[in-house]
């Protein structure tokens, strides 16, 4: 007997729809909630809010924009009941947050660029150092673990290759004739 109640063909492609746009969603909340632990947590009550508004969601739209509205308003919430954020609360900070990036996006489009040629440029155990500390979030300590060295070692190994991603970075801009 199968007790598992079926989804509908809606709620079917509501949800690869939004397994698609999880990880864009999660880099937008994170321009406002730095701790991606804490962004988690808001893209949790994000997804809450999604799943209970799905009916609200006009197909005949783009999916990514009407969940970062969403996404905006789960930040102001997380902001207004977390102690250590509360002075972020204010409504116009997300508005002014927004507009700043705007103003800088010419230039963190050109630094993403350089840094994607520098982390193809890096010796290939220090970019799967990299990709299993950020993108696998790996503790540093299981990192240190699978490769039989000591977690000192391990944050040596991220703290020099974040310096030469630095370095790399800086003679980009400087041959692009951008500031740094």
């Amino acid at each position: 007997m199968d007790i598992t109640p079926s989804r509908t063909a809606d709620e079917e492609a509501f949800l690869r729809q939004f397994m698609m746009e999880e990880r864009p969603l999660l880099r937008f909340i994170l321009r406002y909630v730095p701790s991606v632990a804490d962004a988690r947590d808001v893209l949790q009550e994000t997804l809450v809010t999604l799943w209970a508004k799905r009916a609200e969601f006009d197909a005949t739209r783009e999916f990514l924009p009407w969940a970062c509205g969403i996404a905006r308003y789960k930040v102001r919430e997380f902001w207004r009941k977390q102690p250590r954020w509360q002075a972020f609360a204010q409504d116009d900070l997300v508005t002014l947050l927004d507009s700043r990036r705007d103003e800088l996006s010419p230039g963190l489009s050109l630094r993403a660029e350089i840094l994607r040629e520098c982390l193809r440029n890096l010796p290939a155990d220090q970019r799967a150092g990299l990709d299993r500390y950020y993108s696998g979030e790996e503790p540093v300590e299981t990192i240190a673990l699978r490769e039989g060295r000591s977690v000192d070692a391990i944050y040596k190994m991220l703290q020099r290759t974040r310096r030469t991603l630095l370095d790399c970075i800086e003679r980009g801009l400087r041959a692009e004739g951008a500031t740094t």
